[in-house]
């Protein structure tokens, strides 16, 4: 394989020359870590002619949506932006209509009160064509859209997802010729639908019971008669069971994910009419099976061509020999140590679009051409230059109780142990984080930190024994694990003893919460971000997924950091975003002002327009990276971190 000598996208190009940031500066400039992506959401067009990404041509202006003509990418492209959103994804819906997403702000009332909120819009584009933009489901009050499925062998329709008001997602057809679109299955609150790769909706899951006995039952349609049938359940008490990730292209089989009496994950199919399950194909040992992934080219149209999963990072393994041949001869081709994923690809395979990311890489795009002609595209962000960000290593330590507690650890480039250092939890807590690229802890690393993400009990993704230890345990064993993590980092020589903070969102924003008021704390300091104060409360959020929310509600058990304010010993920032409607901002606000009550350290900060999940906006990252680093250097403990 060998690079061809065309250049770099434009777009990329003149973003670096406007940003004018010394790439190799010690302490990368805060600018270079807030800016959205120069070039994202990349997509070539089904017969290989056109590509389109969102880009960047300066870092003060929304992202723009560009379209490339493959042939010649040295040429001017064609650049636009949807009329009254920032847009966050685009990609093809056939060879000349691509569909741009963005977000928008959105005030109701839900629930009986004002809800600050987002929702979704998306605009419809011809390529090329007059710049004019056409509204997917104008007028409509709906929280957001996604395709269903892009029908490649029909490409003048395409099956969108509405979610509406309800939090029930009907399906629509939408045709591209006419823009109308009708109803074709109308959906409820507390039901997914699974589709097969023709669009046919063959599958559904709703949520049943109450407490010990709330569970998830999975019903499909019979291949021959065409009638709902219940099939298989998944209790939240239990814990494992088959969940369909696909199906075959006759309808009759479903690929299944399988964790029954297993640690880890398999993939299987299951015969919808005989009701028999097949061996393992994928998963286990050392690897928790995700999914499958399926051939959209004509010519095996359907047919799975590999498999997903999770080890220390994302696993994808084709088993397709052109495939397999095409991906090894990449990972030879494209820098070590980064998973490379093909997120677009022509209907003949001879255009594939390439993103290749790791610990020291947010984010490389190439274009594959003929199977042998490798195009680089550009960079994420290409002032965090690799050889300045710092390598991260798969660990584990032994938790008091003797369960071993994996771990990722990131040391700087440049200092002397024992470091300063930063326990960083995921959310979720049914989450996990990987061995690959992750902002906060390469950012906190260039500053001079060592930092430990534990995946303490609870975490998925490790196997069945350590998901469900964490239950009922919120603040007690799951929050052992994290400060055995600490105390850890010191034997090992790594961190000094009196100079440990933690820092968390979401899930990991509680963890803090809790770490402020635990005994025998060992860190210095804490910082909470949109944390959950008060656990008595969890059946009552996270109103944007009832579903999730009252399937996880039995396992949540434990510390509630409200109820032990006076208990502080270590001082605690925390922030959360005004425009957060998963965890209510008014957790962190009677957390705040329940420990100014009792005279504690605490300083608070709401983040104008921040909502709660990635991806956020330049001013949201920049409001948070620059609190957090200011906050350890002065105010963590006696003198800062």
């Amino acid at each position: 394989m060998r690079r061809t000598p065309i250049p770099p996208v434009a777009a990329a190009t003149a973003f670096c020359i406007a940003l004018g940031l010394p790439a190799a500066a010690e302490r990368i400039p805060m600018s270079a870590w807030i800016h959205d992506p120069v070039i994202d959401s990349v997509d070539v067009s089904p017969d290989g002619k056109r590509l389109v990404a969102l880009t960047l041509a300066d870092v003060n202006a929304p992202p723009d949506v560009t379209v490339w003509d493959t042939a010649d990418l040295s040429a001017q492209p064609l650049r636009f932006r949807p009329p009254d959103v920032k847009a966050r994804a685009v990609f093809w819906l056939n060879d000349e209509r691509v569909l741009v997403v963005g977000r928008q702000k959105f005030d109701i009332r839900a629930g009986g009160r004002p809800t600050r909120w987002f929702r979704e819009k998306a605009y419809l584009y011809e390529v090329p064509g007059d710049g004019r933009a056409t509204e997917l489901f104008r007028n409509r009050d709906i929280f957001g859209l996604r395709i269903f499925n892009l029908l490649p062998q029909d490409k003048d329709k395409v099956l969108v997802q509405v979610t509406n008001l309800e939090f029930a997602a009907d399906l629509y057809e939408v045709d591209l010729g006419s823009y109308n679109s009708k109803r074709i299955y109308r959906g409820a609150s507390s039901q997914v639908i699974f589709g097969d790769v023709q669009g046919a909706v063959r599958g559904r899951q709703e949520i049943e019971g109450s407490g010990d006995d709330i569970h998830i039952r999975f019903s499909y349609r019979h291949p021959e008669t065409g009638k709902w049938e219940e099939h298989h359940s998944v209790y939240a008490a239990h814990r494992e069971g088959m969940q369909p990730v696909g199906f075959d292209p006759d309808g009759r089989r479903v690929y299944m994910r399988d964790d029954t009496g297993r640690d880890r994950a398999v993939i299987r199919t299951y015969d919808l009419i005989t009701r028999e399950l097949g061996e393992p194909l994928f998963g286990g040992g050392d690897i928790d099976a995700v999914g499958i992934m399926t051939a959209t080219n004509p010519g095996d149209f359907g047919e799975v061509v590999g498999f997903t999963g999770f080890a220390a990072g994302i696993v994808r393994e084709y088993t397709e020999p052109k495939r397999k041949s095409l991906q090894e001869r990449l990972a030879a081709a494209l820098p070590e140590g980064m998973v490379h994923q093909w997120v677009s690809m022509s209907d003949d395979l001879t255009v594939i679009v390439v993103r290749s990311s790791g610990p020291r890489e947010a984010g490389l795009y190439h274009l594959l051409v003929n199977g042998s002609q490798l195009v680089p595209l550009g960079r994420s962000f290409p002032h965090l230059v690799p050889e300045k960000l710092s390598d991260m290593t798969f660990e584990t330590y032994e938790a008091r109780d003797g369960m071993d507690v994996p771990a990722f650890l990131t040391v700087p480039r440049e200092g002397k142990r024992p470091f300063p250092a930063v326990v960083l939890p995921h959310g979720g807590p049914w989450a996990r984080d990987f061995l690959g690229w992750d902002r906060w802890a390469q950012f906190l690393a260039n500053r001079g930190y060592v930092v430990l993400q534990p995946q303490y009990r609870g975490s998925e993704g490790f196997g069945q024994a350590l998901w469900r230890a964490g239950d009922r345990e919120w603040g007690q064993k799951m929050q052992d694990d994290k400060d055995d993590g600490a105390r850890w980092l010191v034997r090992e020589g790594i961190a000094a003893p009196d100079r440990i903070a933690i820092f968390g969102y979401s899930y990991g924003g509680y963890a803090a919460m809790a770490a402020s008021v635990r005994p025998d704390s060992p860190y210095q300091c804490a910082i909470a971000g949109a944390g959950l104060s008060e656990l008595r409360t969890f059946d009552k959020i996270t109103f944007r997924s009832p579903f999730n929310r009252e399937y996880q509600n039995p396992t949540i058990g434990g510390l509630s950091p409200l109820d032990h304010a006076k208990e502080a010993t270590i001082p605690i920032y925390i922030f959360h975003g005004d425009r957060d409607q998963r965890v209510p901002i008014e957790q962190s606000r009677k957390f705040a002002n329940a420990l100014r009550r009792a005279g504690k350290d605490v300083q608070y900060e709401e983040i104008v327009d921040l909502w709660h999940s990635l991806p956020w906006w330049p001013q949201h990252h920049l409001a948070m990276l620059s609190s957090l680093e200011e906050y350890l250097a002065n105010d963590c403990g006696p003198g800062g971190l």
